[in-house]
């Protein structure tokens, strides 16, 4: 009877009564018993009782139907197999209710299996109902858009998680038009920000081909972005090297074509790249061997002259090298060369060797330059016309005796100032260049200061000599003095300045600590204390700077530990104790920066000490210093306090103290990053990122 109309068993008068019955259960409603005549399959009709009431079956809305034979005659026998039927069918049940029990069981193992995957997946999944509405998604599309535990899903729509409404436009369109979409797009968490997002998206059917929602998975790309434009920053980068390079650089094939030639190359040599493309490397380079590819043995090499020739004919020497590419199996698959042209640099070798003798006479004729030459022995060998004229003539040394040269110059050495600088002669002997400078007398009992250059000469086989340049320099030493001297005194007033200026901002302090004690007003009372903290940080600074030699640089991280302890005393609390940890780099800023890292850290030392730890017993503020990477600095309060005020706009906010925090931070150049509870921290976080100052 299965696939057989219900109602075409009954006699077609009772057919009309009957689908009304059954629509009746459908709606809810109990239509009342029937007596109907129902076909036999002899075509016969028979008395029957029916009675339709709603029920279900496997889970699922159901008709049941009962019919009562009004035939007396065989009520006997219908009830023998009503109970024979009624225990054959329990028993079938049972063992349906087993199979179901086990089915059902199979499915919410495979469910549980397929969400554990969903969970742990990096990836982002999430499904939407047939409106659009957000109906289920997993721990990485939590974490990624930033929704809570608790919240409604239904609240949010597919458009909420989309950047801008012509993106989630097209994606729509595409869906309806092509029941999928795969790309590129912008992804917007709850909290507004944007991020590029690998995005694939699919209709969800039913079985009646019906649309119940869509499936979408997603990836956050922004490292990618990041990475791919690094590289390609990079690539560019290379290639505007190769390409600027003043070296000749190029690749070969493994068959001695050329794949790559830079500028430079083609520049030095004049040919084109069609004109290269023809050529192999035994047309631009002389001497490699032509048999098979021995030529690439023959070029690898790091530091060789070859001789390359130009499209115009000319040879050009060349130095360099090239290392061959080898694939996995260490076959070579290519060359890379670079070679820098060398042929004016032989020609001006072959100039330099004519020059020589010019060289010499200039040296001999230059005004108060004294070179010369000394062998192990200390005694000199070769020296210009100045050597002689100024020791013989003022200094009175004998120097045709050939004695030892050190003993000579050390009977005429400016004893107040020497500091033994003649054993440098020693060293320079020994190898090593030196350099340095050295007081004589006159004859004349005069002070003269000379510039000594020491170089060492190898002649081969052990022997060993030094050269020597000397120029007078009394002259510079004595501007040297006078510059020393006014620079002395000018540190000294200085540092008076800054003596002077930390006084009067105690006088102004002092001033406005007594205005306190005619003040009732707790606001007033509050706005002398900040000031009167501002001052002292400013005056921090200034007593930092006299007590030091160093004018320019600040031991910040000296002065935060004397800072931070004058604002916990201010502050201090009955109610509640505050601890104090710091960490702290030795970082040194000038007057310019550090004067605002002073004043913005005191704002948000006070700030925390006064509002961190409301009806708490205890708490901690955290003051941080410290080098990163790229040569910047972070300045970091934080604390373990309640957090900023629900719906508090740190950029919107007019208080003075913020006020001054951001354009403080400004003034320095600086970042400014603010995070709270509502980014899941306990208490709250100000860092402030700067890079010193020169």
């Amino acid at each position: 009877m299965y696939d057989e109309k219900f109602v075409a068993l009954f006699h077609e008068d009772d057919q009309a009564v009957l689908e009304e019955d059954i629509r009746l259960v459908e709606q809810g409603d109990r239509p009342p018993y029937r007596e109907v005549r129902l076909a036999t399959p002899d075509k016969e009709f028979v008395e029957v009782g029916i009675r339709m009431t709603l029920s279900f079956h496997d889970r699922s809305p159901a008709v049941q139907v009962t019919l009562t034979d009004l035939r007396t005659r065989v009520a006997l026998v219908r009830e023998q197999m009503r109970a024979t039927l009624a225990e054959e069918a329990n028993l079938l049940l049972k063992e349906e209710i087993e199979r179901h029990k086990k089915t059902q069981q199979m499915l919410a193992n495979a469910e549980r299996f397929n969400r554990s995957i969903i969970e742990s997946s990096i990836d982002m999944i999430v499904a939407f109902d047939s409106e659009g509405y957000l109906a289920q998604y997993n721990h990485a599309f939590a974490v990624e858009f930033g929704l809570n535990v608790g919240d409604e899903p239904t609240q949010y729509g597919f458009r909420d998680f989309v950047a801008n409404k012509d993106q989630a436009d097209h994606i729509r369109n595409t869906l309806l038009e092509q029941f999928n979409f795969s790309g590129e797009t912008e992804g917007k968490r709850l909290n507004g920000d944007v991020f590029p997002m690998n995005l694939t998206v699919a209709i969800l059917r039913g079985d009646n081909d019906e649309t119940l929602g869509a499936m979408a998975v997603g990836r956050d790309i922004t490292e990618a972005k990041i990475a791919q434009e690094e590289l390609l920053a990079s690539e560019e980068r290379y290639r505007s090297i190769l390409d600027n390079a003043n070296d000749a650089i190029f690749t070969l094939d493994d068959q001695g074509f050329f794949t790559y030639t830079n500028p430079s190359f083609n520049d030095l040599l004049g040919y084109s790249e069609t004109e290269l493309s023809k050529r192999t490397v035994h047309d631009i380079i002389k001497g490699l061997p032509k048999r098979g590819k021995s030529w690439i043995k023959a070029i690898e090499g790091t530091r060789e002259e070859r001789e390359f020739v130009a499209a115009n004919g000319q040879t050009l020497t060349m130095l360099g090298g090239a290392t061959v590419q080898k694939n996995d199996a260490g076959k070579p698959t290519g060359v890379r060369g670079i070679y820098l042209d060398i042929t004016d640099m032989r020609q001006y070798e072959l100039r330099a060797k004519t020059q020589s003798a010019k060289l010499e006479s200039i040296f001999d004729s230059t005004e108060n330059l004294i070179m010369f030459t000394m062998d192990s022995a200390d005694r000199v060998n070769a020296f210009n016309k100045n050597f002689k004229l100024i020791f013989e003539h003022d200094f009175g040394l004998d120097l045709d005796k050939g004695g030892s040269f050190i003993e000579d110059i050390s009977k005429i050495v400016d004893e107040e100032p020497y500091q033994g600088q003649l054993r440098l002669f020693l060293r320079a002997m020994d190898g090593k260049p030196q350099q340095f400078e050295l007081p004589l007398k006159t004859i004349h009992d005069e002070s003269r200061w000379y510039q000594v250059f020491l170089n060492p000469v190898s002649l081969g086989e052990g022997q060993r000599e030094i050269s020597c340049i000397a120029y007078d320099i009394t002259e510079r030493k004595e501007i040297d003095r006078a510059i020393r001297s006014a620079l002395k005194e000018k540190e000294v007033l200085l540092q008076e300045v800054h003596h002077r200026v930390k006084n009067n901002l105690q006088v102004i302090s002092s001033m406005l600590n007594l205005q306190k004690s005619f003040v009732k007003d707790p606001e007033t009372l509050n706005l002398l204390e900040e000031s009167t903290n501002r001052i002292a940080t400013m005056s921090f600074i200034h007593e930092s700077l006299y007590r030091n030699t160093d004018f320019a640089n600040i031991s910040f991280a000296e002065y935060l530990q004397r800072l931070s302890a004058n604002l916990v005393q201010s502050y201090s609390r009955t109610d509640c104790h505050v601890a104090l940890q710091t960490v702290f780099d030795e970082v040194y800023l000038s007057l310019e920066q550090a004067i605002p890292c002073g004043l913005i850290t005191n704002e948000l030392v006070s700030n925390a000490l006064k509002y961190a730890f409301p009806g708490m017993d205890q708490g901690t503020i955290t003051l941080r210093i410290q080098h990163m990477e790229g040569g910047a600095v972070e300045l970091e309060v934080s604390d373990n306090g309640v957090g900023l005020p629900e719906g508090f706009d740190f950029a919107k906010n007019d208080s003075l103290g913020v006020y001054l925090v951001q354009a403080l931070t400004e003034q320095i150049d600086g970042e400014l990053v603010v995070t709270s509870t509502d980014q899941g921290r306990k208490g709250c976080s100000f860092l402030v990122r700067f890079t010193p100052s020169e």
